[in-house]
This record gives structure tokens, C-alpha cells and sequence, in this order.
């Protein structure tokens, strides 16, 4: 008897492994017979659920923009409503992986002028999550700023061995709203 697969979610099962190749490899490290060698799948089985890299790389990224990702939860864990904790555990889950998503994100904007970084819907899903998730946080005229602060803490973090503590990077981030008296 033929194995049913459930198409959808074993298409998921795949942009989720498929992050982490991304992260150590960058967009342009590997091809379609590369990732399908990371993920012990054939390269045709990889073109039967995604047509193209940049099709998994899209759903990869939607898989990772997704809470239970973006701030590190384990299944059926909920998004915390404590802003402090929330804004906590998005350091912790984005600093576990921040050297790979920084080679990545300069990795797949490298060959990019200005403009098609601007125009590109991928980058602006990305930045639009990140900085809605801050804005429950600092509030909507603070978003920006946060997002700068945040990255900004983060490469700190990564270029001095971790001697910027995550901790300080939370509190920046949430003393925003009331260094600019709001």
C-alpha cells in the first residue's frame, strides 16, 4: 500500500529544516541538489513540493516569521503578554541565531541595489513582523527606533564575545518610550 503524505504539511516539515541550511549555507551557498542532500531527500522529491530555491527560501521565511520561530517557543507555548518577558524571549531566540540570520540577510543582498532591496516583499514581510512585534511592545512611533536598537544590541553582542548583556539590550529597548517622554 503507497504512503499517504499529508502534501501541505510535509511541505512545511521541509521550509522548516530548510531554515537552518539557509542560515549556515546563505541563499546563494548551495543549489536545489545541495539543500535536497542536507535535507536526505532526491532533488526531484525537493522540485515536487518547491518549484524553485526561491520558493522554499520564501516559505522558510514565513516558517521563521512565525511566532512559535520568532520568539523561540516550544509547540502550543503562547506568546507571553508580559511586555518585558516578551520582548525577552524575542532577544534570546534572535541571539541564538543572530551570526547566521546577519551572513544570511547579507548574503541575500549582496548582488541587490537599493531599490530592489526596497521593493523586495520578502524583505519587507520580514521587517513589517519585526517591527509590528516591536510596536506591541514600545508602541507603533517607537517601532523603528526599537528595531535599530534591538539589531544595533545584537551586533554589539556579536562583535564584542557577548559582553553586551541581553538583559541591557531589553531595557534599551523598553526605555524608549520614556527617553522620548511618552
Amino acid at each position: 500500500m503507497p504512503k499517504i503524505v499529508d502534501r501541505e504539511a510535509y511541505r512545511r516539515e521541509l521550509a522548516i529544516k530548510a531554515v537552518d541550511i539557509f542560515t549556515e549555507h546563505g541563499v546563494n551557498g548551495l543549489g536545489m541538489r545541495g539543500i535536497a542532500e542536507a535535507l536526505g531527500i532526491s532533488k526531484s522529491a525537493l522540485y515536487h513540493y518547491f518549484t524553485s530555491k526561491e520558493e522554499l527560501f520564501k516559505a522558510s521565511t514565513e516558517v521563521f516569521l512565525e511566532p512559535t520561530s520568532l520568539y523561540g517557543l516550544a509547540e502550543g507555548e503562547g506568546v507571553p503578554q508580559d511586555k518585558k518577558e516578551m520582548l525577552t524571549k524575542l532577544v534570546i531566540a534572535l541571539d541564538s541565531r543572530f551570526r547566521g540570520e546577519l551572513t544570511l540577510m547579507l548574503d541575500y543582498t549582496k548582488d541587490r541595489s537599493a531599490q530592489q532591496v526596497s521593493e523586495d516583499s520578502l524583505l519587507a514581510i520580514a521587517n513589517q513582523k519585526f517591527k509590528g512585534e516591536l510596536g506591541n511592545i514600545v508602541g507603533d512611533s517607537h517601532a523603528d527606533q526599537a528595531y535599530a536598537l534591538l539589531f544595533g544590541g545584537l551586533t554589539m553582542r556579536l562583535l564584542n564575545g557577548e559582553q553586551t548583556k541581553i538583559e541591557d539590550i531589553v531595557q534599551w529597548v523598553l526605555d524608549i518610550p520614556n527617553k522620548n517622554g511618552h
